[in-house]
């Protein structure tokens, strides 16, 4: 058996400490129904329109967004973007393509089977 150190609790005195104070607790302090009271007569929260609830997405996505592309050197993006189309063949743009039609077009057939409540 180990030496306690003799300010030392076991959990269960501990246990019996905390069984105690909680029993020594006092009750709810009854208020008469004042915070019930109190309660009823706060204002109803407001609601957003959803033209509110897009201006707070958009504004500050649209801010960000100008700041990023301030930041940018459009000259040097369109350079780039120049050599890659020279490098590309027509082949890859249409994969590309193809590839982009199908993830919108699977976008949409899961949007019409969350519409239907298929899943």
């Amino acid at each position: 058996m180990m030496n306690q150190h003799p300010n030392q609790f076991s959990d269960d005195d501990f246990e019996r400490m905390l069984s105690a104070r909680l029993q020594q607790a006092q009750p709810y302090l009854m208020d008469d129904d004042f915070t019930a009271n109190v309660m009823a007569k706060l204002p109803a929260p407001k609601k957003l329109s959803r033209l509110q609830e897009c201006l707070i997405v958009a504004v500050p996505a649209f801010i960000i967004g100008f700041l990023i592309l301030s930041q940018m050197s459009l000259f040097a993006t369109a350079i780039k973007l120049w050599a890659w189309l020279m490098l590309v063949n027509v082949s890859t743009l249409f994969e590309v393509g193809l590839l982009l039609s199908l993830c919108s077009s699977a976008g949409v057939a899961f949007w019409v089977a969350k519409q239907h409540r298929l899943f």
